[in-house]
């Protein structure tokens, strides 16, 4: 099954999804947002019968007390899969800089997680501009100290770059860990022009939007197809998708492709 990625204020529309579409519900930790939010979310999750993977973003963790208060409340709840990211913006809020850092204190290992994802970035992270050899040493972390993980993507809108990305990493961390899966981030139908405003907050590159809709006059009238994307990427293990157009417009369109 694909999963899925929401802010707290979507967890009720997941009602809305039909059996056997979604397995994973990943919960976004934005700026701003409350741990008490992502803790309600995770409940609401739960008691829907999916799995709740909420972030853990490191640079917006102000110390060790806070991510040990947050770390605990995700598991008292029932959480067993967290999404371990660098966070947003370029400068960390707290004392934390980077996902690393927060595997260096030890404090997840004090917690009984099952799962530690980690984030991929097939078009390269503007925040590291070394993200592919970090984002092995992550992994290698997580193997070391026998944690399950898979590498979930930032949306993407250049083929050619995740492939190649895909081809590259994967025998790198297939040499590590046997068990790690690529899962690959991909938009949900949506505005191009929503597209292009998301692309801009997420470190996605806009040009690879507007290349493909060239027509630049016409964009408030265009709507991405995720197919176009799907139906040429290789090599993955899964798809997890930002539903940026709304959830009720992913299921249509999943309906759609079904019949």
């Amino acid at each position: 099954m694909h999963s899925l990625e929401i802010i707290p204020k979507q967890t009720e529309r997941i009602k809305m999804l039909p059996p056997n579409l979604f397995g994973d519900i990943y919960v976004a930790f934005i700026p701003g947002d409350s741990i008490d939010s992502i803790i309600t979310a995770c409940k609401s999750i739960l008691d829907y019968g999916y799995t709740p993977v909420p972030h853990v973003p490191a640079r917006n963790i102000s110390n060790e007390k806070e991510l040990t208060n947050y770390l605990y409340k995700l598991s008292d709840v029932g959480v067993k899969k967290i999404l371990a990211i660098g966070g947003s913006g370029t400068a960390p809020e707290g004392i934390f800089e980077s996902t690393y850092a927060i595997f260096e204190t030890g404090l997840i290992n004090q917690f009984n997680f099952e799962q530690i994802n980690i984030a991929g970035h097939p078009e390269g992270n503007p925040n590291d501009m070394n993200s592919d050899l970090n984002l092995l040493k992550k992994l290698n972390w997580l193997t070391e100290n026998n944690i399950k993980s898979s590498i979930v993507t930032q949306w993407t809108f250049d083929i050619t770059k995740t492939n190649g990305w895909i081809e590259k990493i994967k025998p790198e961390v297939q040499y590590i860990s046997n068990s790690c899966e690529i899962h690959l981030g991909v938009a949900g139908p949506a505005k191009i022009t929503t597209l292009i405003n998301y692309a801009r907050i997420c470190g996605v590159s806009a040009a690879s939007i507007i290349a493909k809709n060239k027509k630049l006059d016409l964009t408030k009238l265009l709507k991405h197809n995720p197919s176009e994307i799907i139906d040429t990427l290789i090599g993955y293990d899964n798809l997890h998708f930002f539903p940026f157009g709304g959830i009720k417009e992913l299921v249509n369109w999943e309906n759609n492709i079904s019949k």
